[in-house]
């Protein structure tokens, strides 16, 4: 078997917000090329099954057919090398390049939280590929949740596409990545753009929308606070600013409604 890891983090702590600048990992292993690094990916090591070993594992009997590659998966935990670190391995979120099309892949997730009812009641895993089949769609085929030796075990294989030179992504369930959030409110903040002008003399029924920053998370991304109503009620005064919180003075607190709290 052959083993393939190449992770970097690098951290850098301001104040009480730790920031993590760079997290990635690319790698080549068996001839393909797998990532994630992108926003929500968390691979953690790869590793190339022998497809020739007769000497593989007996006690992994999944019933799946039989490949033309295979590969070992780990993830990395929630948190991963930062002193928040925890067990929690539900998720992963990866990317393979480099396979031929109609190849059929096996991939063992070899270290995620026992999640046998999920699996065993028809959850299966999602892929997307780009280009070709940019929209995700579950996994058609049989999947295998298992318990080797006490660790959970979840084999699946995919067949890939008739595409050349494309990713094809593979992920617990639907991604809404904090990239995709924030060019969703972007998109918001333009549509709603009108909103900027509210007072009293506003059409009661007209839409109120406001979007702030409330504070930031320990990777030192926003967290949005969006304030979203009609102008019926709506006043002069603004919302107070609170200790610690919406620091942005340069940008106004939403208004104050009458008869209506958050």
């Amino acid at each position: 078997m052959q083993t393939c890891l190449n992770t970097t983090v690098n951290l850098k702590r301001t104040g009480n917000i730790l920031k993590i600048h760079h997290r990635n990992m690319n790698v080549y292993c068996g001839g393909l090329f797998f990532t994630s690094n992108f926003d929500s990916g968390n691979l953690g090591r790869v590793q190339q099954v022998d497809l020739s070993d007769e000497t593989k594992d007996s006690k992994q009997n999944d019933d799946l057919p039989s490949p033309d590659y295979e590969f070992n998966v780990w993830t990395k935990p929630d948190c991963a090398n930062t002193e928040f670190e925890n067990g929690n391995r539900s998720w992963f979120y990866f990317g393979i390049k480099g396979w031929s099309p109609g190849k059929l892949i096996k991939i063992n997730m070899m270290n995620l939280n026992k999640q046998n009812k999920l699996y065993n009641q028809g959850m299966t895993p999602l892929a997307r590929t780009v280009p070709g089949k940019p929209r995700w769609e579950r996994i058609r085929n049989k999947v295998s949740p298992q318990l080797v030796e006490g660790n959970f075990l979840l084999s699946f294989t995919y067949q890939f596409p008739d595409v050349k030179n494309a990713m094809t992504y593979f992920v617990f369930c639907y991604p809404f990545s904090y990239e995709e959030c924030q060019r969703m409110l972007t998109e918001f903040d333009k549509r709603f753009l009108y909103c900027r002008k509210s007072s009293p003399s506003s059409d009661p029924k007209t839409i109120y929308y406001h979007r702030e920053v409330m504070t930031h998370s320990l990777d030192g991304l926003n967290i949005d606070l969006l304030t979203i109503t009609s102008c019926r009620g709506i006043m002069e005064e603004r919302e107070p600013r609170l200790k610690g919180l919406f620091q942005n003075n340069s940008h106004p607190r939403p208004h104050l409604f009458i008869g209506k709290r958050v």
